[in-house]
């Protein structure tokens, strides 16, 4: 059997070799993280360039005074409706499906750009017009999408 271990000898380290061994360990950080140094470095200057961070400083130093001033400003009764919205916005833009809206977006984009070449001539549409176009796909797509859409909004919402 064994014998038990009765002394304990403790590595000690100098104050001096304590400090190298932290300096080389960020060191090796500063070396893995460089990229994401850099861009901290950048945002700094434009902050401080645009006088950001001297708002930034003087704000943290007074944030009591700074934190007062603006609960005093939004208990402002004008401000009562804008704070009611503004939750029951956060709260519809958690029920929105972002893809979809997306899509929707760059139809609606694509619709004001054909929109706009359109206002740019002259010609009148007469209702035989309006009937041939149906005959173009994508106007058909367009407006069945449209009908779709007035459908959806007709309806009643559920509970």
């Amino acid at each position: 059997m064994a014998k038990p271990i009765t002394m304990i000898k403790r590595v000690t380290m100098s104050k001096e070799e304590m400090k190298l061994q932290k300096q080389e360990r960020l060191e090796n950080k500063l070396a893995e993280n460089s990229e994401s140094l850099e861009k901290v470095v950048e945002l700094m200057k434009v902050l401080d360039d645009a006088g950001a961070l001297d708002i930034l400083v003087s704000l943290v130093r007074h944030r009591d005074d700074a934190l007062e001033n603006i609960t005093k400003e939004a208990n402002k009764e004008r401000y009562a409706k804008v704070l009611e919205n503004l939750s029951g916005f956060l709260f519809l833009l958690g029920e929105l499906d972002v893809e979809k809206v997306t899509t929707l977006t760059g139809r609606i984009n694509k619709g004001m750009e054909g929109a706009i070449q359109g206002s740019e001539t002259e010609e009148r549409t007469s209702v035989l017009d309006l009937a041939k176009a149906l005959k173009d796909p994508e106007i058909n797509r367009g407006i069945t999408m449209m009908l779709h859409m007035l459908k959806g909004l007709g309806k009643q919402p559920e509970k």
